[in-house]
């Protein structure tokens, strides 16, 4: 689990930043398989997955219409520069031109988060997180009625010293999503294959092979078909193949080393004195859209009062 979510070991992970609430179910327990026990019950396995019809996607959009109808402008992609402190407020450069603001909300990644600061708010520099590993999600649209049977269910996580398989994790998305398999219909199947864990010290030292992240996008996919075909024990060759795709991430999984909460703990203190700023995103709410939304609306709904008051 710690591979395929945090792509990271799970010994340098922190545990009260990845499961919140466990220690003190330990210690409430006696023992950690009491304790796990007591989170589960609470909290049954699928529990806290949820989607939306259509995909993903149909929520950016909806928010784009809703900023439309707002009379909201957004520049998208657009690099920004710089970001310096004028008096109470603040100047964006970005494109070759400036934008002043009262208020500033930094939605980044952590490391851009704090070379964009690091002149308005020195304090951040020492808790700069690391940039994570890259992960790369390959999907493949294929026609084989051989997989209608849903052979692992919704998908597989993949132990990191399985070595006839790169993914890190497999999701049979028409298997778990209902709303997808009655768009596909039956024989035609949704598989994304997600690569990308932290390297270790001998592919770091250039010892071991790099990452699968650092592939071609061509031979990703002709990996990506590979492993499904292990994964599902289903043989699946490029005829089988409908469309395929590969997204790329940089910068989305936090570092969640070891101390990680008393990083975002001395990050929220050094923002928290600076009027008119907020910092949100995964390097400080936690992996997962749930998280890192419900801990935006905290935030902003503090920088709103704020600035009510001034």
């Amino acid at each position: 689990m710690s591979g395929g979510v945090y792509s990271s070991d799970p010994d340098v992970l922190d545990v009260d930043s990845v499961a919140p609430g466990l220690r003190a179910a330990l210690a409430k327990h006696g023992s950690l398989a009491a304790a796990v026990g007591s989170m589960r019950a609470s909290a049954p396995a699928g529990s806290a997955v949820a989607g939306l019809a259509g995909g993903m996607g149909t929520l950016t959009r909806a928010l784009e219409e809703d900023l439309a109808a707002r009379g909201v402008k957004v520049d998208t992609g657009v690099t920004v520069e710089a970001v310096e402190r004028d008096g109470d407020g603040w100047v964006v450069s970005a494109a070759g031109r400036t934008l002043s603001a009262d208020a500033l909300v930094m939605a980044t990644d952590g490391p851009a988060a704090v070379n964009l600061l690091a002149a308005a708010v020195p304090e951040l520099a020492a808790a700069r997180p690391g940039p994570g590993p890259g992960v790369a999600l390959v999907t493949l649209v294929v026609d084989q009625p051989d997989l209608d049977a849903h052979p692992r269910g919704t998908g597989v996580l993949v132990a990191e010293d399985v070595e006839a398989v790169d993914a890190k994790a497999l999701t049979h998305a028409t298997a778990k999503w209902q709303w997808l398999a009655d768009s596909t219909g039956p024989g035609t199947h949704v598989l994304r294959l997600s690569y990308g864990r932290a390297l270790s010290a001998a592919a770091a030292a250039g010892q071991a092979p790099a990452s699968p992240v650092d592939r071609g996008d061509a031979d990703l996919f002709a990996q990506a078909l590979a492993d499904a075909s292990v994964l599902l024990q289903v043989p699946l060759g490029v005829d089988d193949v409908v469309g395929w795709d590969v997204v790329r991430w940089v910068g989305a999984l936090p570092s969640a080393a070891v101390g990680h909460r008393d990083r975002v703990a001395a990050v929220r203190t050094a923002v928290d004195a600076v009027s008119g700023l907020e910092v949100v995103g995964a390097w400080l709410a936690g992996t997962g859209l749930a998280a890192v939304t419900a801990d935006t609306r905290t935030r902003i709904a503090g920088l709103t009062e704020q600035l009510e008051e001034s």
